[in-house]
């Protein structure tokens, strides 16, 4: 397993083609992608550019958004990871997990092993994320990791109004 980060019950890893059926159930929950503006896929095809995309980001920036397994089980569970926005030069963290899996702590857990490699590794001055305030799970997972809203979102989530937030770098003592 090519391991990116751990943590105590997960391995984040970044996206193989072999992960394609994953995703295709992951979009497939409708509660999952409620608040996303993301939707089912309609042909495999589709999840198998995704897939393509973020392992061409990754290869070019050391980021992406990151299978995350569990370690109990070998199993994909969700996934969680920071993704470089072309359109605003920012980066952003974004996860999405099975409905099964949600309510256990895996969105934080996953998250601050994120929010860590992209500070400590990756040299980030802040991150961004976005949420439609009405994914109240989403928010608390946000404000757990540090993350304070900023205001409005530029961008809608499926047809919802969205909250822009932002964690910055702890400064470094003088």
């Amino acid at each position: 397993m090519d391991a990116l980060l751990t943590t105590p019950r997960l391995l984040l890893r970044p996206h193989h083609l072999s992960d394609v059926p994953f995703m295709v159930r992951l979009n497939d929950d409708p509660d999952v992608v409620r608040y996303t503006g993301d939707v089912a896929f309609e042909d495999p095809s589709e999840a198998v550019a995704v897939v393509r995309s973020l392992q061409r980001q990754f290869a070019a920036r050391r980021m992406g958004r990151l299978i995350a397994i569990e370690r109990a089980t070998g199993e994909p569970v969700g996934w969680c990871g920071l993704k470089f926005r072309e359109d605003e030069g920012v980066v952003d963290l974004g996860y999405r997990f099975l409905k099964d899996r949600w309510g256990r702590g895996y969105a934080t857990e996953a998250g601050q092993a994120c929010v860590r490699y992209g500070f400590d590794d990756l040299g980030l001055a802040s991150m961004i994320a976005e949420v439609v305030p009405e994914n109240k799970g989403s928010v608390r997972v946000l404000e757990k990791l540090g993350f304070r809203r900023i205001g409005p979102s530029p961008n809608q989530c499926n047809g919802f109004a969205a909250d822009r937030y932002c964690l910055e770098r702890a400064s470094e003592p003088s």
